[in-house]
């Protein structure tokens, strides 16, 4: 009878226990581990907790003012495009992608509350690290693919290329951290290394030469994760890994041949800027589009040719002669800041600048405070996915692909989420 009731009762207990992760952060970090395979699986799951989020944020506590300075430097694009549309006309269908930033927010105020352990999240970025180099490895070695654009096409090649380096950046960053206080140290920083060796050759595969100078910023905010490296050996992590990145780029053909038509491409464009053959690739066109948003804002500074009226204004720049036919085809000016003072005028683009500074500071301030390493890599996760963005948005755009939306709003809710549960909680064993 004795060891029956034992057992009853330990099998009540350990009904009764607490899930090592919360299901609120093992969906999160499912959608992270599944983004590059599949975005739109990753954003279903987006949606599933943004809703999730407004329950948690009705049922639960009153918002601090961590979450409450997250949501407003969010809201801030969101914002920027409804005052520009109310002034100059509105397209309802172009506030989606911007608006993945309040689903962002949503899913922060969940986390905030549930709570997101640094381990999970670390491994989900190095599964997505893995999968972004394993589906390289697949369409460019063995399919012979001279530009790897996701697995099935579910990506364009630019944001696939970008957010591998992302993902792989993330991986490295918690490696650096979770190996401070691992058991096997060891195979923590041999996993993240392998990670970001496997993001960087997915952005090679990519072709996405704009990313590619974003990698020393990024390997250099990954390397702040550990407080526990000495700043020499921070420099040699740094370099040794530049090193090894630049060796790979030189030896692949395709990057060299990409790098020499990108200089050939913007040769001729500054000798003959107004021959629409000139336009007919990948860099004369972004030198174009510049030129162009840059020339539309001179016109309207203040509220910019309008949002809405983008698609009017590229038709009838093809009509005159002045842009080449596909340049109908595109979306923005892929140059977040031209195009923001382009089509939103000065208000739009100071929106974009303070939503980068004010993101800045609430991350940088954060990794400045603590000597722990849990909110040490989400500060610098989010630190990669803001600087990076940032940096790929200067030759293509923060909101350019559904995608690469997704991938945006993860990678900065996520760490997001986490710190203010860390604030809210303020018990050290949260932070482990």
């Amino acid at each position: 009878m004795r060891a029956w009731a034992w057992n009853r009762e330990h099998r009540v207990a350990t009904r009764r226990m607490p899930l090592p992760l919360p299901l609120p952060a093992l969906v999160a970090c499912l959608a992270v581990a599944l983004m590059m395979i599949s975005p739109a699986s990753a954003g279903a799951l987006l949606l599933v907790l943004a809703l999730w989020g407004i329950v948690a944020t009705l049922q639960g506590p009153p918002a601090t003012a961590d979450e409450r300075e997250w949501a407003w430097l969010s809201l801030v694009i969101p914002g920027a495009y409804l005052l520009n549309m109310a002034v100059n006309g509105w397209a309802m269908h172009l506030l989606d992608r911007p608006m993945h930033l309040a689903y962002g927010v949503l899913l922060a105020l969940l986390l905030s509350r549930a709570g997101l352990p640094m381990r999970p999240f670390a491994l989900a970025a190095i599964v997505a690290a893995l999968a972004a180099g394993t589906i390289a490895l697949y369409e460019g070695m063995i399919l012979g693919q001279p530009r790897v654009f996701g697995l099935g096409g579910r990506w364009n090649a630019v944001p696939f290329g970008n957010f591998s380096l992302l993902v792989g950046s993330v991986a490295l960053a918690g490696a650096l951290a979770c190996r401070d206080r691992a058991r096997r140290p060891g195979r923590w920083l041999a996993a993240g290394v392998l990670a970001f060796a496997a993001g960087t050759y997915a952005s090679m595969m990519s072709g996405s030469r704009g990313g590619w100078l974003a990698l020393p910023v990024l390997v250099l905010i990954a390397s702040h994760a550990s407080r526990g490296i000495q700043r020499r050996h921070r420099m040699m992590i740094v370099g040794g890994l530049l090193v090894a990145a630049l060796a790979a780029f030189s030896a692949s053909d395709s990057v060299r041949q990409r790098l020499a038509s990108a200089i050939g491409n913007v040769a001729a464009f500054v000798d003959a800027p107004s021959e629409l053959d000139n336009m007919d690739n990948a860099s004369g066109i972004r030198l174009a589009m510049w030129r162009w948003g840059i020339g539309r804002f001179a016109e309207r500074p203040w509220t910019g040719i309008g949002y809405a009226n983008f698609s009017e204004q590229r038709a009838a720049a093809v009509a005159r002669g002045e842009m080449p036919a596909h340049f109908d085809d595109l979306a923005n000016l892929h140059n977040e800041i031209i195009s923001s003072l382009a089509f939103g005028g000065l208000p739009s683009a100071a929106a974009l600048l303070a939503f980068w500074a004010l993101g800045l500071r609430f991350f940088l301030r954060r990794l400045y405070a603590s000597e722990e390493a849990a909110p040490r890599f989400f500060a610098t996760a989010g630190l990669l996915a803001l600087l990076g963005t940032a940096l790929f948005s200067m030759t293509e755009g923060l909101f350019g692909t559904r995608a690469g939306t997704y991938g945006l709003t993860l990678m900065l809710a996520l760490p997001a989420g986490a710190l203010c549960h860390l604030a809210r909680t303020e018990a050290p064993e949260a932070r482990s």
